[in-house]
């Protein structure tokens, strides 16, 4: 655990499985509504010259993924305490400072996608995925952190003498044949961190909060 970052996963393949109690991943409580923003973030760097002429530049390879879920009810009550649960995940992440995994719900789900082809010679692959299906809309981007083994296949056969490793990377004990496609399924989650230092949730009635939103965004190594 870096002393930079406190409270930050290192788990990149989670296996519990309800997540429901995991300290690492985002608390589902009851009166969570759906996700109300969810945005693909990408970083451009723009320069105009005298002649206005502009030159444009993208600095990064995929998007930051930008979230924002709110409640329309939190209890704070002995036998429910879901208040206390979600001031403790914020706390103890130290707002913006600390990370956390999020499963959303809507998108956590990947079948048959081929990462690669192997060259014969290297044993470690970064799992990625496909978002938004079908040519010419589909790109490509890595997965991080896993929820549960992944199935592999190596050739369409169902591959064995694998492991995760860091950053959810496919790392073989032996490289692959040259030429057999190399893909996977699974469910993955989303690395993030908290997107403000405050939350702010505002009291309807005794022992009864809401809250409009609370957002967060994903992280990149």
């Amino acid at each position: 655990m870096s002393s930079s970052y406190p409270y930050l996963p290192m788990r990149w393949l989670v296996t519990t499985p309800d997540l429901a109690d995991d300290p690492d991943v985002f608390p589902r409580l009851p009166g969570q509504g759906f996700v109300s923003e969810k945005s693909p973030v990408w970083s451009t760097t723009v320069r105009t010259t005298a002649s206005g002429r502009q030159v444009r530049a993208s600095q990064c390879a995929s998007p930051t993924w930008r979230f924002k879920v709110g409640y329309e009810f939190i209890r704070n009550r002995i036998t429910a305490a879901e208040l206390a649960k979600l001031y403790g995940f914020f706390n103890t992440r130290q707002g913006q400072l600390g990370s956390f995994y999020y499963y959303d719900p809507g998108d956590n789900l990947v079948s048959g996608h081929q990462v690669a082809t192997a060259d014969g010679i290297t044993t470690t692959y970064q799992l990625t995925r496909t978002v938004s299906a079908g040519t010419p809309f589909a790109f490509v981007e890595p997965v991080y952190v896993l929820n549960g083994t992944p199935s592999v296949t190596v050739g369409g056969a169902p591959a064995s003498g694998f492991s995760i490793g860091e950053y959810a990377q496919l790392v073989f004990t032996a490289p692959p044949a040259e030429g057999a496609a190399i893909a996977w399924s699974g469910s993955f989650l989303f690395w993030c961190r908290f997107s403000q230092d405050a939350v702010s949730p505002a009291q309807m009635v005794q022992s009864l909060w809401s809250l409009d939103g609370l957002q967060f965004e994903s992280v990149k190594p």
